[in-house]
């Protein structure tokens, strides 16, 4: 019983990540790809609502792509939960290994968000403070 319903959550988890996919291919994103350094230093010459808003995109793109990840690692921690000898395994388990990446794609992607929701409220407050000045 507890296979089925982790294979079923697997199933689930895989299908909305896949149609989250679709949907970001179907939006037709000009995917720009931006180093570190160029995302520090855009970060750090933020002053416009136009470069906060790229900054905004650029953090909701990741946020997604750290979800999907999670969402596989998830589906194949599932997988190698299932499969389980004790006695014959090595340290650290291939579980263990999926469980580790699971949770690392759950913090970026958290982090992703919360500079999101950072990135957007700068632009709001640049487009208050653009709009008060005229």
């Amino acid at each position: 019983m507890r296979f089925r319903a982790m294979t079923f959550a697997a199933l689930l988890i895989t299908l909305s990540s896949t149609a989250c996919g679709a949907a970001e291919k179907a939006s037709g994103d000009p995917r720009v790809e931006y180093s570190s350094a160029q995302i520090r230093k855009m970060v750090r010459e933020a002053h416009t609502v136009q470069q906060y808003t790229v900054l905004a995109d650029y953090y909701a793109i990741r946020h997604r792509m750290f979800k999907r990840k999670a969402a596989e690692e998830m589906h194949i921690w599932a997988e190698r939960n299932a499969v389980i000898t004790p006695l014959s395994e090595k340290w650290p388990r291939p579980v263990d290994s999926a469980r580790n990446l699971h949770d690392y794609y759950e913090y970026k992607a958290g982090e992703a968000a919360e500079l999101q929701a950072q990135s957007s409220k700068l632009a709001d407050e640049a487009a208050t403070k653009q709009s008060s000045l005229r």
